[in-house]
């Protein structure tokens, strides 16, 4: 324990408790091989029960043990259940029948308690008590509920209680908002309680959940009063995290931008459709698997389909997907009912879902909320009060990534430096990824009319200190020529624009170049300036490249191994220096 001033122990001492534990260990093993040989001989009886429950009484962590009780408690429910279908069997011995199985549940709900007392997470014991609740014939609800409370008064964060409480809620027929007041209740006894307001979002979300599409649609004036109950929160304690984090789920609700999270349940849409001469890219506002794109084209192949990711060289679920054919294929862009289904050919067009591309760039920016402005306002005096506190900078960056993206593009870059530089270094990778999506768009934004139509396909962001690519995907179906030159990127393979066929990356401080199954159409590579220095480091990209016939690789240390590449690439046109 804490504060405790530690004991040295004698030798002799050391012997003793090592004798003790070896004599604990010998006793376990002997019950153990006797509960083991009993199940194997199928003896499910009483001294089965007395055997494990005076085990599990000294560790109740012992899943193999439940599962033996429950398999015995399980045939006796049986055997019960045949007496009282029997129509020879007398009332009286139905009802002594009936009061054993209660009799038997109830002693594996005190038993569970005794252990849960000495070790409150451990998750065998919990999932006991659901197990006896759901076979009792009128369960103690109540007193269930009680004790979960109970137990969350010692330890708020337990989260074997919080599940336990889920299940028997719906055992109870609780309903959310019942669960949601009891939540308030929780917060209102201590505001720092994250799971309690983490259950809190779980309620809302179930009481404002579209029933037709499974979208969580949460009002303004909602996200407006639950802010006012957090804001006590920040003023009390700044530096408190659980207020701050459900804050950041209020902003995420309320965003035009929900539809692209993986946990969404806003209907997927299709973001873009392109013919490419051999093949038809797809491209979706979430990751899909072939059964459900299948629902938005005119073909039940699944055999040519092959599917993109930055984080998997052989994804089965995916944003980016190719089906590898001659001939394009049509697909559903407009379906209000299953009858009245809009079908677009790409045979001389391609399907663009604008304003959803103008969501994802940040084109336009979003309405502002009343309560959006108060939560500035909020953020703006903390960070007055506090300036080394990082929530209320990071959380103002936040609201101003959501709605204010171009007017306060340069406090945005200005915040997020701040926060991976002094206020929080030990998460700089997460603001630097943020600052460079922030940067992402701000260039899109001024290419995206150009992007988005017929002439042009290049997409150029050069200088800009991108550390990665992320959202660049949703443009898989449109850009086919791509210059990031002297940007801060150390590794291509997580680029997804499978119709690439130019690509610049030079001035990026590149060591090797791995295998990249998107990148597969290039013609034309610029590596220049990068830090290369081996063929070995570049030979397994090139093998999955075989249409390459251009690589400069100027101002590199590869430009001493010319011939050893050249040997290795002799169908590619080698510029190792400037003409």
């Amino acid at each position: 324990m804490h504060f405790v001033k530690k004991v040295p122990t004698t030798e002799q001492e050391k012997a003793a408790k090592a004798k003790e534990h070896a004599k604990r260990s010998q006793q376990f093993l002997h019950v153990r091989d006797r509960i083991f040989a009993k199940r194997d001989k199928g003896e499910y009886d009483d001294e089965l029960l007395s055997l494990t429950q005076g085990v599990l009484e000294k560790n109740a962590d012992i899943y193999t043990f439940w599962n033996i009780r429950r398999t015995t408690i399980e045939q006796r429910i049986e055997a019960n259940d045949k007496i009282q279908k029997d129509s020879e069997a007398s009332e009286e011995e139905k009802t002594k029948s009936a009061q054993k199985i209660e009799n038997l549940l109830a002693g594996e709900l005190f038993l569970s308690y005794e252990c849960i007392k000495s070790n409150p997470k451990s998750y065998s014991a919990w999932y006991q008590r659901a197990w006896v609740l759901q076979r009792q014939t009128s369960p103690d609800y109540a007193k269930e509920l009680a004790l979960c409370e109970k137990a969350l008064q010692m330890d708020c964060r337990n989260f074997h209680c919080w599940d336990h409480r889920r299940i028997v809620a719906r055992l109870a027929n609780r309903t959310e908002e019942q669960e949601l007041e009891f939540s308030n209740r929780l917060i209102d006894e201590n505001f720092s309680n994250y799971s309690a307001w983490h259950y809190r979002s779980i309620a809302l979300q179930n009481i404002h959940r579209d029933a037709a599409t499974g979208a969580t649609k949460i009002d303004d004036a909602l996200i407006g009063s639950e802010l006012q109950k957090v804001k006590n929160a920040f003023y009390m304690d700044a530096e408190d995290q659980s207020a701050w984090t459900y804050t950041r789920w209020l902003l995420e609700v309320g965003s035009g931008k929900e539809f692209l999270r993986p946990e969404s349940s806003s209907p997927i849409e299709l973001i873009s459709a392109s013919f490419h001469g051999n093949n038809t890219t797809l491209v979706f506002s979430r990751a899909v698997t072939i059964p459900f794109l299948l629902t938005f084209v005119d073909t039940e192949d699944t055999t040519r389909w092959r599917a993109f990711s930055s984080t998997s060289p052989n994804p089965t679920s995916s944003r980016v997907w190719q089906y590898l054919s001659d001939s394009p294929l049509r697909v559903v862009t407009s379906q209000s009912t299953e009858e009245n289904v809009t079908w677009n050919e790409l045979t001389d067009d391609r399907y663009v879902n604008k304003s959803r591309l103008e969501t994802i760039y940040d084109i336009v920016e979003a309405k502002e909320p009343e309560y959006i402005k108060e939560l500035l306002e909020d953020c703006h005096q903390l960070i007055q009060l506090e300036p080394k506190n990082k929530w209320p900078l990071y959380m103002r960056t936040l609201v101003l990534l959501e709605y204010q993206p171009i007017r306060s593009h340069d406090e945005i870059i200005s915040n997020l430096k701040n926060l991976a530089e002094n206020l929080d270094s030990k998460r700089a990778e997460l603001y630097k990824s943020l600052l460079s999506r922030q940067k992402l768009n701000h260039s899109i934004r001024e290419q995206f009319e150009r992007l988005i139509g017929k002439e042009h396909d290049q997409l150029v962001v050069r200088y800009a200190e991108l550390t990665s690519l992320e959202g660049v995907e949703f443009l898989a179906g449109l850009v086919g020529n791509a210059d990031f030159q002297g940007n801060l990127l150390t590794e291509i393979h997580r680029i997804v624009l499978p119709n690439l066929h130019n690509l610049t990356i030079s001035e990026n401080p590149i060591e090797r170049l791995s295998p990249t199954p998107s990148l597969s159409h290039l013609t034309f590579l610029s590596i220049a300036g990068t830090q290369i220095s081996e063929v070995s480091s570049v030979m397994p990209f090139f093998q999955t490249t075989p249409s390459l016939d251009r690589l400069i690789f100027c101002e590199t240390p590869l430009v001493e191994k010319t011939e050893e590449l050249r040997a290795q690439l002799p169908g590619v046109r080698l510029i190792p220096h400037w003409l």
